[in-house]
């Protein structure tokens, strides 16, 4: 049986310092041949071997240390001899120590493998090869990062301003050369350059924002051709990530950074000039939501002043014409920014929120006179003939959205359904297109809006029967149709007059037998005639022609006594007739001094109207159409007892009206509610009434105030802010 004993290899006892110099030395030449390029004389199986012995006799600390200080040294002699931080040459010396330093590296480690595996490993030290990196960093990258940086910008900036050449390759070894180089837990490149590359990317481009000197509606397309040319440029040399980095920093320098100019400047030339592919574009290089936003709302300031610079075209003759083209270039404005509002991504929700709002901000700040004109307007069209009535539907609908942005939708409604009765007795409207359109105001409004609007149609049915059975029932000697109008449905004052008007004697015949039919049909009922709706249509020959003429009931009652008499004075007129004095004047006016109407000579020949003046029938009359139309004109101080949002009748009239809907909408919420505090209430009722009107804080407590007084609603004892319904 044999003993094994190990023993330590022979010499190594206190001759241990010496073997490791001379290891050392060993190794140390190897070093300098290997940075040299002379590795190729080098025999890698004595320098594996040598390392393996130095550290297998724990001597790997001081190994490691000397390898340290070997090419600590090394790296200060090149930056000392061949690194010139005022040099042009610079990027090109680095570049050449480093493509050095990592290849040297690289065969340095494969000869310290046994090192890094056990002394590194175990001392938790970096391997020889990314030791060798971090000295390279301190040494090289350190000392020269101003002028580094700054010849690199230099090369970056030249290329973006197309001055000079650029040597892109050399700027693709210097990133990676970054990227390999370590720096606490990031590359070199993340942790240090890539700051500084950003940095000084927004600051050049806020340069070069703040120096543009272009077309200020061609900005965006700048921008979009700064940022193309940036992509070219970067991806030449730089990674994804950074490259997106980059464009999201000039995004900032030349948008977000410069919002202001972009919003007062930039967007109103765009919109001044039409490039609508301009102002997608501009809102496409916003890539963040606050600038979007911000766009969005310079935008809205500018579609209000856009509208408010729509001009009422005063040459026209009519009202109704001015109305018809405002309210045509309303719907014009606000199609234009839909249009452009549908062309964008559907990132974009809220845009057309905006457009709505500043549409109906210029549309409020106009007050009543826009729900006049956009009343005028819906009237407009809905005379217009049926062989119109795809262009008509279409306009219609486009109205539809306009009334929707309006606030002070009471006055419309007034006015739509005054000028609806109009068309309706005057048949300048089909029933099947009225209805339509009430069906689509119903929808927008609510069912109160046709509550009035129904009740017409039914009256004029019934009354289109009752006609047809009255002929069958009663000899008529002429073409009549009557309307039996319910009072609370038709937007009309009744007139009064001390006398009943004398109509001619058939006229009075047939009044009596229409009464007298309608009497029977329905019993309990009383009929008022309202002349002053009505209309009659005479035939008549004048000494050079013969017309139809088709005028108001109180004109053709005048007309029809100079049948019987040869002159007339206004008193004579007024005893035969006892037509109201205010009416009397007005159809004078019409038919004997209005130039195209004038059926009767006046004497003396003045455009007032005196009891005194002298009638007599105007037998040279004459039109250039068979078919003549009378229209009473409007009489000063009087709108035919109507609504008209101008006069101050008018107004008193709504704001009573209005104080009578929130007493009511104050009622029905504390009747649901028991009881309620002041604040919650007031907003109750706004929302209620918002599709009517705005209620505003002073006609609330006016209303609340009335409430309280007539007992509808009590204060509660202990807190005054809460109210209660009384039953």
């Amino acid at each position: 049986m044999f003993k094994i004993q190990i023993r330590s290899p022979a010499g190594l006892g206190d001759k241990t310092g010496s073997t490791f110099d001379a290891s050392w030395k060993i190794l140390e030449d190897a070093i300098e041949m290997i940075f040299s390029g002379r590795s190729s004389e080098l025999s890698f199986e004595v320098l594996f071997r040598t390392v393996y012995s130095v550290v297998l006799r724990k001597q790997g600390e001081q190994l490691y240390e000397r390898i340290h200080d070997a090419i600590d040294r090394k790296l200060r002699s090149v930056k000392t001899s061949s690194l010139n931080v005022k040099s042009t040459s610079l990027l090109d010396d680095i570049l050449h120590a480093w493509n050095v330093q990592r290849e040297s590296l690289r065969v340095i480690s494969d000869v310290t493998m046994y090192l890094d595996k056990v002394y590194c490993k175990e001392s938790r030290k970096p391997f020889v090869y990314d030791m060798g990196i971090d000295l390279f960093h301190n040494i090289i990258m350190k000392s020269s990062k101003d002028q580094l940086y700054g010849l690199i910008m230099g090369q970056i900036n030249n290329a973006r301003q197309s001055i000079a050449d650029v040597d892109f390759q050399q700027l693709k070894y210097l990133v990676e050369m970054m990227e390999t180089v370590a720096n606490t837990s990031d590359t070199y490149f993340l942790a240090e350059f890539e700051p500084f590359l950003l940095r000084e990317t927004q600051a050049f481009y806020s340069r070069v924002a703040e120096e543009y000197e272009g077309e200020l509606f061609t900005y965006p397309s700048t921008v979009e051709t700064l940022l193309t040319k940036e992509q070219e440029i970067d991806a030449k040399f730089l990674g994804d990530s950074v490259r997106l980095k980059i464009s999201k920093e000039i995004r900032g320098a030349l948008i977000s950074e410069n919002i202001q100019f972009v919003g007062m400047q930039v967007l109103p030339s765009i919109l001044d000039s039409n490039r609508f592919t301009e102002l997608k574009l501009l809102f496409e290089l916003c890539d963040n939501s606050n600038d979007r936003k911000k766009i969005w709302k310079h935008l809205s300031q500018c579609i209000t002043k856009e509208g408010l610079n729509i001009n009422e075209d005063l040459t026209l003759k009519k009202k109704s014409q001015v109305a018809v083209r405002w309210i045509a270039e309303v719907i014009k404005l606000n199609e234009k920014y839909e249009g452009f509002f549908n062309t964008l991504p559907t990132s974009e929700p809220n845009g057309l929120k905006y457009i709505n709002e500043a549409t109906s901000a210029f549309l409020n700040q106009n007050g009543k006179t826009s729900a006049e004109y956009l009343a005028i307007y819906i009237d407009s069209m809905l005379r217009l003939p049926s062989e119109e009535g795809d262009m008509t539907k279409d306009r219609l609908g486009k109205s539809v959205k306009v009334f929707r942005l309006l606030r002070q939708k009471d006055v419309f409604e007034k006015l739509y359904h005054q000028q609806l009765s109009k068309r309706l007795l005057q048949q300048r409207s089909s029933l099947e297109s009225e209805k339509n359109f009430l069906a689509i105001m119903e929808e927008e409004a609510g069912a109160m809006f046709a509550l009035k609007p129904d009740g017409m149609f039914r009256d004029l049915l019934l009354s289109q029967s009752n006609n047809q059975k009255f002929r069958q029932s009663y000899n008529v000697p002429f073409e009549f149709e009557m309307s039996v109008l319910t009072s609370t449905c038709w937007p009309f004052q009744q007139t009064s007059s001390e006398k009943e008007v004398a109509l001619p004697p058939a006229l009075e015949k047939l009044k009596l037998d229409y009464e007298n039919y309608y009497l029977k049909a329905y019993s309990g009922r009383a009929l008022k005639w309202a002349y002053h709706l009505g209309s009659i249509e005479i035939g008549f020959q004048f000494s050079k022609s013969y017309h139809i003429i088709t005028m108001p009931v109180f004109a053709a009652i005048i007309l029809m006594l100079f049948e019987d008499y040869d002159e007339l004075n206004m008193q004579e007129i007024f005893d035969l007739t006892h037509i109201p004095e205010q009416e009397l004047m007005r159809n004078l006016l019409t038919i004997a001094v209005a130039p195209k109407t004038r059926l009767l000579k006046k004497q003396p020949l003045s455009k007032r109207i005196l009891p005194t003046d002298r009638f007599r029938l105007n037998y040279s009359f004459s039109a250039p159409t068979t078919k003549v139309k009378v229209l009473a004109i409007l009489y000063k101080g009087d709108f035919d007892g109507q609504f008209n949002p101008r006069s101050s009748d008018s107004l008193q009239d709504l704001a009573k009206e209005r104080i009578r809907c929130v007493e009511a909408c104050i009622v029905r919420a504390l009747k649901f509610a028991t009881k309620m505090y002041h604040d919650p209430l007031y907003q109750k009722v706004r929302e209620n009434l918002a599709n009517r009107f705005e209620v505003s804080s002073t006609m609330f407590q006016k209303s609340l105030d009335k409430l309280l007084e007539r007992e509808y609603v009590q204060r509660d004892p202990d807190e005054c802010t809460l109210y209660h319904y009384l039953p």
